[in-house]
């Protein structure tokens, strides 16, 4: 059996198997017996045994040839070996030759560089002596000295001169003539912006320039500037000076064997005495100094960057304020915010007198007791509002003017700041929102609002009384506006003036607009039903009047100015409710007018006289009838129309008429014979389908096209009877509907 066979048993068997794995475990357990198991194991090495023999004796020349290689091999690595250390002998020997010499130049340059450094030492000292005796020579020249301590201290800052005894003593006095120079300018410094001397503090810096030293000095005087006001600010604060000195200031008025107990008024009072001195006084003259110092340096352009130590001092002390203030007992915290426009003041006052255009407020450092104000403030502008509908009754004009009042007052306060006004402003919207929002939720919306047969009912008049008590109101504030105009920022005066936009009566005038327009419409629908419009007779030479539904349309114009506009104050929304009822009656006067049909000449004669007592009627409503624009040059172009022949019509419409193609063709019909039928008999409509159609059909090419499908279907009618001539109209009706829809075409 092969080695390669013994080895694939052994593997497969079940039992060899086990020996095979790195953990053997014991096999005590197995079923066969441990005498069988090592006589299996003894057959299986057995069989190992023999498989190696027939391998050794099958390979046995390989073998024998290894072995005498691997004596040739050993021969081969003692010959190496020998050869190694023979190298290791030379490179011993090429490592002396170099490191010897390589100690030399070490040694060498190592004093090569300690003579160097004595040189320059030499050097430096010879330099330091040369500039002491050179020091010593200058006097009453700050500047010129500093240059040459700033020099000596950067040599002696490069070497360490000690133990050289002839320098100690320069060292030494170095040093001290630097710390004098350092002082003397510093105290001179503070003296020359305490008594804003200019030429000195430049003569400072110029010495701090010199000495490189600016930013220090500069921080420091700034730090220390701060600090001061800090210590003012928290006295100005302090609730236990202020009450003291309010105690002393009203001893003289205490009663005897009374506790001296501080009025809280008089606390006040003082508080912002303090505030207003510390402004005045402290903070404006250390303002002074820093601004000073700031244009100092601006002066001196070569010491270096410096163009915001001003608005970097601003912005510090603004929070130290407010950090001195927010640590403040809870008395002056609450007169702060109560007063703060006079603390913005305050600020504004300040920044006005120092004429410093980078400096403003550091508004975020006054957020708190800013916005504690605001709030305040819209509770003080809401108070009055909420307070005079009480019990749903209309406010009377006290009260309105109480509200207004302090309107005024909030605006009037903020004069000062423009943030502070424009915030006030949107406060003052919101009161004006909330008056008109109160008024809403009061007008009544009954049936009966709008009804304009019987007198006045008490839902209408209390409308009226609504819309007049918001009209006062918000007239009342533009004439605030008005007065304030010149000191509100005006963005403030157009926040409250687009808030007033919404306070108007047009909402219930609109409602007597509809029910007057209707009622209008109605007057004028009867006009189908006038005989005279018929009548065959000729009108030459006869006293004509007018129609009798405008005579009713003249009374109930008036009427209805008299009894129920009339309740209205508000003129502007008025108006505006007038001329749109007066620009829709003329509009629906010339609809009905151009579709009149029959019409005789008496009855265009007797249509003539009604636009010309049109204008009478609506009068009350409009006192200049040009006022209604397009409106009033249609009804004139529409007066000279009824007294026009069709080809006279044609060519006026050429010329550019005022009145729409359209109107214009649906009047011809009326010079037409009984089979060129009008477009709203041929739909099948009466008049009133025809008045709601063209309302809801404004464009003119839908109403040209209208009247283009009844000339289509008189065209039809022709060709099928056939007929032998159009009617006479017919062609003008077809030129005009080509020079209409021409027109629309160039308009486009």
């Amino acid at each position: 059996m092969e080695a390669k066979d013994v080895c694939v048993e052994i593997e497969n068997d079940e039992f060899y198997s086990k020996f095979l794995v790195d953990t053997v475990k014991p096999l005590v357990g197995e079923n066969i017996s441990v005498s069988d198991q090592v006589s299996r194991l003894a057959q299986g090495i057995e069989k190992l045994s023999k498989s190696l023999e027939k391998q050794v004796l099958a390979k046995h020349n390989d073998l024998l040839t290894q072995a005498s290689h691997i004596s040739d091999l050993e021969t081969t690595l003692e010959s190496v070996q020998s050869q190694v250390q023979g190298l290791l002998r030379g490179a011993e020997k090429l490592k002396d030759r170099v490191h010897t010499p390589h100690r030399a130049l070490e040694e060498q340059t190592t004093m090569l560089e300690r003579v160097q450094e004595t040189c320059n030492l030499l050097r430096h000292a010879a330099k330091m002596l040369a500039l002491w005796n050179k020091l010593a020579s200058i006097k009453d020249n700050p500047p010129k000295e500093a240059i040459i301590l700033f020099e000596l201290n950067e040599l002696i800052g490069d070497y360490d001169f000690e133990g050289i005894v002839l320098l100690e003593e320069v060292l030494k006095e170095v040093e001290h003539r630097k710390k004098e120079l350092l002082d003397n300018s510093t105290a001179l410094l503070q003296s020359s912006l305490l008594n804003g001397e200019k030429e000195k503090l430049l003569q400072c810096f110029k010495v701090f320039h010199n000495l490189q030293c600016t930013n220090e000095q500069i921080r420091n005087s700034v730090d220390s500037i701060l600090n001061d006001l800090k210590k003012e600010i928290g006295n100005a604060l302090n609730v236990q000076m202020v009450s003291i000195e309010v105690k002393k200031s009203s001893s003289g008025r205490v009663a005897p064997g009374k506790a001296n107990i501080m009025n809280a008024q008089d606390f006040k009072n003082k508080l912002w005495d303090n505030i207003d001195k510390l402004f005045r006084v402290e903070m404006y003259n250390n303002c002074t100094k820093v601004i000073m110092l700031q244009n100092v340096v601006n002066e001196l352009h070569a010491i270096g960057n410096f163009r915001n130590i001003a608005k970097t001092f601003w912005s510090d002390l603004c929070t130290v304020f407010s950090s001195e203030l927010e640590k403040s007992p809870l008395n002056v915290n609450q007169s702060v915010e109560i007063d703060f426009p006079r603390l913005l003041k305050c600020f504004n006052d300040l920044l006005s007198k120092l004429k410093c255009k980078d400096l403003e407020i550091n508004r975020s450092s006054l957020t708190k007791w800013e916005n504690s104000f605001l709030s305040k403030s819209l509770g003080k502008l809401l108070e009055p509002v909420r307070s005079m509908w009480h019990l749903s009754q209309v406010p009377n004009m006290d009260q309105i003017d109480n509200a207004v009042r302090i309107i005024a007052e909030a605006l009037s306060i903020s004069l000062g700041d423009k943030q502070l006004s424009i915030s006030l402003a949107n406060s003052v919207a919101k009161c004006i929102k909330q008056m008109n929002v109160e008024a809403e939720q009061r007008l009544s919306l009954d049936s009966d609002v709008a009804q304009i047969i019987e007198p006045p009912t008490s839902s209408q008049q209390k409308n009226a009384d609504l819309c007049n008590a918001l009209y006062y109101f918000s007239s009342q504030i533009r004439r605030v506006l008005v007065n304030m105009n010149s000191m509100l920022p005006q963005e403030s005066v157009q926040i409250v003036q687009s808030s007033l936009k919404d306070v108007t009566s047009l909402s219930v005038l609109q409602l007597f607009a509809e029910s007057i327009k209707n009622s209008l419409f109605i007057i004028l629908m009867t006009m189908h039903d006038e005989p005279d419009l018929t009548r065959s007779d000729d009108p030459t030479g006869k006293s004509l009047s007018c129609s009798p539904y405008m005579k009713e349309l003249q009374q109930f114009v008036s009427r209805c100015k008299d009894i129920y506009l009339s309740m209205f104050s508000e003129k502007a929304a008025l108006n505006e409710c007038c001329t749109t009822i007066a620009k829709a009656t003329v509009e629906r006067f010339i609809q009905h007018v151009c579709n009149v049909q029959p019409l005789s000449k008496f009855g265009r004669i007797k249509l003539q006289i009604d636009c010309k007592h049109l204008e009478t009627a609506l009068a009350p409503l409009v006192s200049d009838m040009s006022e209604l624009g397009d409106q009033s040059r249609q009804l004139k172009a529409l007066s000279l129309l009824l007294e026009k022949s069709p080809q006279d019509i044609v060519k006026s419409q050429s010329e550019g008429a005022s009145l729409p193609y359209s109107l214009v063709m649906m009047f011809l019909f009326s010079y037409a014979g009984p089979q060129l039928i009008a477009p709203h008999t041929c739909a099948g409509w009466n008049i009133q389908k025809l008045m709601q159609w063209l309302d809801s059909h404004k464009k003119e090419k839908e109403r040209l096209d209208f009247v283009a499908g009844a000339l289509q279907r008189y065209q039809n009618h022709v060709r099928q009877n056939q007929i032998a001539t159009y009617d006479e109209v017919y062609p003008i009706l077809l030129q005009l509907l080509e020079d209409g829809r021409n027109t629309l075409k160039q308009e486009k």
